[in-house]
Order: structure tokens, then sequence, then C-alpha cells
């Protein structure tokens, strides 16, 4: 590689939206669960909870936080610096690797409370409730998590990045003595319209925890070295120095020269963060791109193969609480780590590339969504992060940070399936009118009407309501039919896939150790 810091090539997510119109009544609802502890600890030190029928979670403590994790805000107008320990986040956050759970368990008198991803596909979380419970149990509402279908691209970058030795690792043209598991270690950038849809700082944490989890889940295939990914820590600061707005709408952010914007902002901030492997800006604007000269919504960008380089930044939609954004943080981290589209040639040279790997069979790689396929990578993508990782070097592969925790929560765990399709609509005219999730394909189906005013002629206005409905993917672990859910694009009972991630993340921030300007 000894050429790849000139050859950065950047990957973009274009959306492209097609409202189709159909009648439909009913009303959308959550499936409604009474989950039970039925074993604190088993012999392997998991803890067993029967969420509904065939559905029932083997938790294991996770974990995804460095040992200290740091939280760069702002006081008084100032910069300023918090250290927390990680060893009090990961206290109550598990996962159930097979069923692709990661969700946070707090037990309490009155029954368990969970919050978090039960699937791929769903999120879970405690139901206002008020009185006795059934027979002890509190009620939680189970949802589904839908993704909308996007079209990538790939542009070339033709900027020479400025390198700094302290930050790029030379890349060596044989692979090096590279340890069995490697822990790529990503700090987060999240921007104002994202961050403050939380209340505290605790809820965006274990947020990002759950949504690197969840992609730690789907980088279980990952071999010599298996990668694994640890928060260790977010930017909340007012400063959005790196943001390139639209001039006209304010809600819309131009992805290129944010990405590069985003490169100069993480080296020049690079020792506060805390010096990681990636950069990640968490964006809750829209993604705006230029494609064969239009603007077109976007989702993600990234450069391949910048892991610890200048270009180790990445960029990602994601409607804040709903983790709408997991598959574009697993799909943008995946090229930051070296993975070309599927059907793409190598970009340098002994670079294995994705030619052998057809696009349309709709792997992660890949913006077509087949199924279960499109929570997997390839046997491609897993060749090109295997080469770019283990040429990577000992700097990169150490563990620099103290980072975080997080257990057991997914999206398809926690975010409500009207709100789901409410901020996946995004049409303030819409109202949700039925909700459903299809067992063969794990799709939402997210049924709505918008009303119109016609002026009838004879002197007074008629109200109608025009249906449509959109299809999206559903989050891991919300509910496809009866006591299945859906993880990893497939509806089922008992997943067969078994990662072995661990995260663990805490719904509580930890104590403070201390802080400095």
């Amino acid at each position: 590689y000894p050429n790849l810091p000139n050859m950065q090539f950047v990957s973009l997510v274009l959306l492209f939206i097609m409202p189709m119109k159909v009648r439909l009544a009913g009303s959308p609802k959550p499936r409604i669960v009474y989950p039970r502890l039925l074993e604190e600890r088993t012999s392997d030190g998991r803890i067993v909870i029967h969420v509904q029928d065939d559905l029932t979670l083997y938790l294991r403590k996770a974990s995804v936080a460095a040992p200290t994790m740091r939280l760069l805000t702002e006081e008084n107008g100032q910069p300023f610096t918090l250290f927390y320990t990680g060893a009090d986040i990961d206290r109550e956050l598990y996962e159930d690797e097979e069923k692709i759970a990661s969700v946070v368990v707090t037990t309490h008198i009155n029954g368990v409370h969970m919050e978090g991803l039960v699937g791929p596909q769903h999120r879970i979380e405690p139901m206002p409730i008020s009185g006795r419970e059934l027979d002890g149990a509190i009620p939680h509402a189970v949802y589904e998590i839908v993704q909308e279908e996007s079209l990538d691209k790939i542009a070339f970058n033709k900027a020479k990045p400025v390198t700094d030795w302290k930050l790029y690792q030379e890349w060596h043209t044989e692979p090096q003595k590279v340890p069995d598991d490697v822990t790529v270690e990503v700090f987060f950038v999240v921007d104002n319209p994202h961050s403050s849809r939380f209340s505290s700082h605790e809820g965006l944490l274990s947020y990002l925890c759950v949504m690197i989890n969840s992609v730690n889940l789907r980088y279980s295939t990952t071999a010599f070295p298996r990668i694994q990914f640890l928060v260790t820590g977010a930017d909340i600061s007012k400063n959005e120095s790196y943001v390139d707005l639209h001039p006209v709408y304010k809600e819309y952010m131009y992805d290129v020269r944010t990405l590069r914007n985003l490169m100069g902002y993480a080296f020049e901030n690079n020792q506060k963060f805390g010096d990681p492997d990636v950069v990640y800006l968490m964006t809750g604007r829209e993604v705006y791109t230029v494609f064969n000269g239009s603007f077109k919504e976007g989702q993600g960008i990234s450069y391949v193969s910048g892991i610890c380089t200048y270009s180790k930044v990445a960029l990602g939609e994601d409607n804040p609480g709903l983790y709408s954004g997991t598959y574009t943080l697993a799909h943008e981290l995946g090229h930051v780590l070296g993975a070309e589209h599927d059907g793409q040639g190598p970009a340098t040279t002994g670079h294995p590339g994705a030619l052998s790997c057809p696009w349309d069979h709709g792997y992660i790689m890949s913006y077509v969504n087949n199924g279960p396929s499109h929570h997997q990578f390839s046997v491609c993508s897993l060749k090109q992060i295997q080469y770019v990782v283990s040429r990577a070097g000992e700097a990169c592969w150490a563990t620099k940070s103290a980072g975080y925790v997080v257990n057991g929560q997914y999206p398809g765990s926690l975010v409500p399936s009207v709100a789901f399709c409410k901020g996946e609509v995004a049409d303030k005219d819409a109202t949700i009118d039925n909700i459903t999730v299809s067992a063969t394909t794990c799709k939402v189906r997210c049924h709505y009407y918008k009303p119109y005013l016609w002026d009838s002629g004879l002197g007074y206005s008629v109200t109608q309501k025009y249906y449509y409905y959109r299809d999206f993917d559903a989050l891991d672990y919300m509910s496809c039919g009866g006591a299945k859910v859906c993880i990893q694009g497939r509806c089922r009972d008992n997943p067969s896939m078994r990662p072995s991630t661990a995260i663990q993340c805490t719904q509580l921030l930890p104590k403070r150790m201390g802080s400095q300007m």
C-alpha cells in the first residue's frame, strides 16, 4: 500500500424515494410483550429472559466501551472535556449473539426492564405503566426498525492528504504478525441536530454503544484478525466548522465537502479525541450529494482504507432514537477498513478488490437488498478487510484508550414502529395509517395518507385522503408475526448465526472521573 495515502476513494450512499399509492385501513400497533427473568445466572454466567413465545434471550455481558471514555462538550461557551469510567457503564448491557440482541437490562422489584435491540430489525422499550402489571411482568413494546432503499456510488478524490507521522502509519507490503483479535477504536462526532434530541449525555452514549454493538455482530465473521469496534468517546461541542450546509436549505449537508472538512477537523483534534483509529460523524441532518449533475439525497460517505491514516473519517445519517443509521454505520466502517463495493475491482495494486462478488447478491457492501444477506459481508469484503487491517501495523492494532461498554441492546427493541415509520417517511403532512412486516422479506411497510383540499366548484371545499406506502428494512429484533422477530433480515425463532461480539453500554453515564479545559 505504498501509494494508498495518495489514492483515497470516497464512498457515498444515494437515496431515491418513490412513494406508491395504496388504500388500506387499520391501526399501527407495536407488539406488546412481558419479559420475564427465567434464570439469573446459568453455568456460563448468562441471564435468561423470556421475551415472548419462541423468543428467549440468553444474555451475556458485552463490552464496547473503553476503560476511560471522553466527552467533548462546552460549558459557558468554552471547550470542556469530561472523563468517565467505562466500568460504570457496562454494568447493565447484555447481548445474545445468536439472536443478534443488544439490550440494557435492569431488574426492579416489579419486574425486568429491557431497552435496546432484540434483533437486527427490532427494538424493545418499556411501556408507560400504572398499577399492577401482568403477573408482576412489566409490559414492553417491540418495534420494527426500517431502513430506506439506497443507491451507492464511488467517487475518486484527487486531493492529496497532508500526513503527519503521528497519524499516518506506513502501510506494509506484506502482512505482519497479526494478533487474533484487533479492536478498532471509534470516536464519534455528533452534530447538534442529532445530539440535541437526547435529554442527557448518558442517553446519547448508551445509544451509540447499542449501535456499535449491533455493528459488531455483523463483523463476527471477520477472521485473522477478528474485528471488533470500541467506542472511545464523543464530541458534542457546538463548533461545527466541518459542516458544509446547503446555501438555502440549511437542514441539508453536502457530503463530499463535509467529509473533507471532517478530515481536517479530526486531524486538528486528534489528541483531544484520544488518537482513535476511526472518526465517525453521526448526523441528524439530511445528507445530499451531486450525482450525474443533479442534487440527490444521500446517507453516508467515507474514504476507503482510511483506517489509522489522515483519511480515517466517515459520516452517516441517523434519525436519533430510531437506530435508522445502523446499517449505514456498518457499511461505511467497512469502507474505512478496506472493503470496496461488491463488484468493483481493486483501487491499488495488490488489493484483492471485489470483482468476484456480484453487486446484485446484496451483501453489506452493496445497496441491493435481497433479505438476510444484506446484513452479512461477502467473502470478498472479508478478504479485503483482512488484507488492509493485516498491513496496518502494530501502532494501529494497539488499543490506546480505555473504552466504553454496552450490553445486549438492539435497535428493534428500542424504537416504536409508529415512530420508526414517522421518522423514515419524514413528511409532516403524512399520517401513519397501518404498519405491516413481511415474514418473508423482513420489510416494514409503512402505510400512510396525506390530506388534500379540493374546491368542489359548488361553493364549498372537499378534503380527500390520498394513500401511500413505503417499504423499509426491519430493525434487528422487530416482530415479524407470531413469536418471531427479524434478525439480520430473516424472520426466525431461533437464529443460527451467533456472532462472538462483546459490547457493553449502560443507559446511565458513568461517574465523572474529572474534567479539564
